[in-house]
C-alpha cells in the first residue's frame, strides 16, 4: 500500500506540470500537457484514497473505532478533500491555472500529515467516537473551505491588478473571472464558518458524552472558539461588503481568515488539546489511553 510520501511526490509532479503550462505552447502541446496533468492528478488522488482506506483498515484491525480521527488522519483527510476539489475544478475550468494556488496548500497539509505521528485511535464508546468523528470532519471541512477561499482571494488580487495595469498575461496565465472569484470566496468563507461551528458544537457534545463535562478554559477550546467568532464576523462583514460591490475587501477577508486559521491550528497543536486525538482537551487522557494500550498489549511500560 502507498504511504504519504507517495502521493506527496505525485502532487508535487502535478504542481510542476501546472507551472509548465506557464510557457506559451501550441494548442496541440497544450492539450497533451493538460491530458498529462489530468492523468497525474488521477494517480495522486488514487494513491491518496488508497492510503485513507488503509488507515481505516488499520483502525478496524486494531479493534478501535474507525471514527477515531487523529491529527495525522485530519491532515490527510483535509488534503484529500482539497485535492478532490482541485480535480473537479481542473475538469470544469481546465484552462485556468487554479492549481498553482491550490496545490501548494495540499502539499503543506500532506507534509504536516507526514510530520504528525500516524497513531491508531483508542477504544471509546460508540457515542463519543461518533461525535469525535463529527468534530474532526467539521474542522477539516472548515480548513478546506478557508484554504479554497484563500486561493480565490489571491487569484482575485492578481487578476484585478493585471486588469488595472492592462498587462497582456491572460493568454499565458488565464484565471477565472473576478465575479467568479468573488462569489466563490464568499461561499467558502460562509461555509467555513458553518463547518467550524458544527465542529465546535460536536466537540462540546463529545466531551459531555465522554467525560460529562467540558474544560471551557482549555487553551485549545479557547483558540477554536476565537476562530469561530472571527469567521462569523468575517462572513457578516463580507456579506455587507458584497452588497456594496467591494471585491477587494472580500478577498482580504479570505486571506486574513486563512492566516488566522493557520495560526489557530498551530496554537492548538501546541496545547494538550493538540494531542494525537483531535478534541482531546486533556493531556492526562492521552496518557491514560496509552496506559490502556500498554495494558491490553501486555507490554511493560
Amino acid at each position: 500500500m502507498p504511504n504519504a510520501t507517495c502521493f506527496l511526490l505525485a502532487y508535487a509532479l502535478v504542481l510542476l506540470l501546472e507551472f509548465a503550462r506557464w510557457r506559451p505552447l501550441s494548442s496541440h502541446w497544450d492539450r497533451r500537457l493538460r491530458v498529462s496533468l489530468v492523468i497525474a492528478m488521477g494517480v495522486a488522488l488514487f494513491t491518496h484514497t488508497l492510503y485513507l482506506l488503509e488507515r481505516a483498515l488499520i483502525g478496524y484491525r486494531a479493534e478501535t473505532s474507525w471514527t477515531a480521527i487523529s491529527w495525522h488522519d485530519w491532515a490527510v483527510l483535509a488534503s484529500w478533500a482539497l485535492g478532490a476539489t482541485y480535480s473537479f475544478l481542473l475538469l470544469r475550468r481546465g484552462n485556468s491555472r487554479i492549481g498553482v494556488f491550490v496545490l501548494p496548500i495540499v502539499l503543506l497539509l500532506v507534509g504536516g500529515a507526514i510530520a504528525l505521528p500516524p497513531e491508531v485511535g483508542v477504544q471509546t464508546d460508540s457515542a463519543a467516537s461518533a461525535w469525535r468523528f463529527a468534530h474532526g470532519l467539521g474542522m477539516a471541512a472548515g480548513t478546506v473551505l478557508v484554504s479554497l477561499g484563500f486561493s480565490m482571494g489571491v487569484m482575485y488580487f492578481l487578476h484585478s491588478s493585471r486588469l488595472k495595469s492592462k498587462r497582456p498575461l491572460q493568454s499565458r496565465f488565464p484565471l477565472p473571472s473576478l465575479e467568479y472569484l468573488r462569489s466563490s470566496g464568499r461561499v467558502c468563507l460562509i461555509g467555513s464558518a458553518a463547518s467550524i461551528g458544527f465542529g465546535m458544537v460536536s466537540g462540546v457534545i463529545m466531551n459531555l458524552t465522554q467525560d460529562g463535562r467540558v474544560e471551557w478554559l482549555d487553551r485549545g477550546i479557547l483558540f477554536s472558539a476565537g476562530l469561530f467568532v472571527w469567521l462569523v464576523i468575517a462572513s457578516l462583514a463580507q456579506w455587507l461588503l458584497a452588497r456594496r460591490g467591494s471585491g477587494h475587501a472580500i478577498a482580504w477577508m479570505n486571506v486574513l481568515s486563512f492566516l488566522i486559521v493557520a495560526i489557530a491550528v498551530l496554537l492548538v497543536l501546541s496545547t494538550p488539546h493538540g494531542g494525537n486525538q483531535p478534541g482531546n482537551p486533556s493531556g492526562n487522557r492521552s496518557n491514560e489511553s496509552r496506559s490502556n494500550r500498554v495494558f491490553q498489549s501486555g507490554e511493560v511500560p
